[in-house]
């Protein structure tokens, strides 16, 4: 079975169903569910829900193997304090118990617990299949951490804190040092939307990657309007000047206004929406306000939902009058009776009640209901905004 949750909302999910504790996410707990007493399935959600409440965050997959009069926990968690709490937690049920639970990052991985991204857009998926969801992309150059490997799949979790599993052909594993000696060396960042880098300095050679807007290549020279560059895999090829942009010096010069959101958002106009998607071939709602706002220098976290806690609440009345441009904007389902609210969707807005968002493509629509560019099914959904931009 195979349950869908909105993009944005992506709620962890009680592992206390009924007496049953399931837990076969991110391939390291028990293969096969087994019937376990209630208080301790509680027991265990109740650690799950202090020590991992997002599993895209944190890492909690406890699972449960019963033998006689003795339960096996098995799996992985991220902490030290996770694995001692989820032992504790059950043996206070009066179970007796045997602790197997592994703590991340796995140790056949020695010092290499981190990587860089070696192609253009890694494809972050949510199980280590091919034809598991794709949550997130991570962009050539970019580091994560890596936190176990199975069979040709690597965790790893984003600078945004991300989890997701990456095909290990796409990740360079390192050292912290050499994470360290990447980040501060000569980097370029890719300013073009898509661009190749080429066997010589000219138009017509053979390609020997592609790079699209924000991916980091290594600077080696400079040679006439080329700069010659690496990859993180060592690859060395050429880019136009007009393709890239000293690292450093960029970061340094950004400008996160108002109309500087707005010229970016609008740069994006009739992009396809990809779930999971943040890059120009192809964006989900929260792929591109994270992009807008990277491009600006502001750094956001991954899903709608958790970019839903970031900057200052803004007050909404009927005109939207306390709304500034370069405000996030949030859509969903209100909370109430005993449920939480529930994000669906984000989007950026710029004034006179019109934002930019991914919804299908990316386009321009209207709070307004009398306007003809009013979202009829985004003006019902309205949550909340939050003011991100410096005053």
């Amino acid at each position: 079975m195979i349950l869908r949750i909105p993009k944005g909302s992506r709620q962890p999910l009680s592992l206390a169903l009924a007496g049953l504790m399931i837990v076969m996410a991110w391939g390291c707990a028990s293969r096969h569910p087994v019937a376990v007493p209630g208080a301790l399935a509680g027991a265990l959600d109740q650690v799950r829900r202090q020590h991992a409440p997002d599993p895209h965050l944190n890492i909690f997959t406890v699972g449960i193997q019963r033998l006689g009069g003795s339960v096996t926990l098995t799996g992985c968690v991220d902490t030290v304090a996770a694995r001692a709490d989820a032992v504790a937690a059950a043996q206070a049920t009066g179970v007796r118990v045997v602790d197997r639970i592994e703590v991340l990052p796995a140790p056949d991985l020695g010092e290499a617990t981190w990587g860089l991204v070696n192609v253009s857009v890694a494809s972050g998926r949510e199980q280590p299949v091919n034809t598991a969801e794709m949550g997130t992309q991570i962009l050539m150059g970019h580091p994560v951490r890596l936190w176990k490997q199975t069979g040709i799949w690597y965790l790893a979790q984003s600078a945004d804190r991300y989890l997701c599993w990456l095909p290990r052909g796409t990740v360079v594993r390192c050292t912290p040092a050499e994470i360290d000696a990447w980040n501060t060396g000569p980097l370029l960042l890719v300013t073009a939307f898509d661009d190749c880098l080429r066997e010589q300095p000219r138009a017509d050679a053979f390609p020997v990657a592609d790079v699209v807007l924000g991916c980091l290549v290594k600077h080696v020279a400079t040679e006439g309007d080329w700069f010659k560059v690496a990859t993180p895999d060592g690859q060395t090829g050429y880019l136009p000047v007009h393709a890239a942009a000293d690292y450093a010096t960029w970061k340094s010069t950004r400008q996160p206004t108002p109309e500087n959101i707005e010229r970016t958002a609008r740069s994006f106009m009739g992009r396809p929406y990809l779930w999971g998607g943040n890059s120009p071939r192809g964006l989900d709602c929260s792929g591109l306000t994270k992009l807008v706002f990277f491009l600006n220098g502001l750094d956001l976290d991954r899903n709608a939902s958790h970019q839903r806690h970031q900057g200052v609440e803004v007050a909404l009345d009927p005109e939207f009058s306390q709304l500034r441009k370069g405000d996030l904007l949030f859509f969903g389902f209100r909370g109430g009776r005993g449920r939480p609210e529930r994000v669906t969707h984000t989007g950026i807005y710029l004034e006179d009640k019109l934002f930019i968002h991914a919804s299908e493509r990316v386009r321009i629509n209207s709070l307004d209901p009398n306007s003809s560019l009013r979202d009829m099914r985004r003006i019902r959904s309205l949550l909340g905004a939050r003011h991100l931009l410096p005053q």
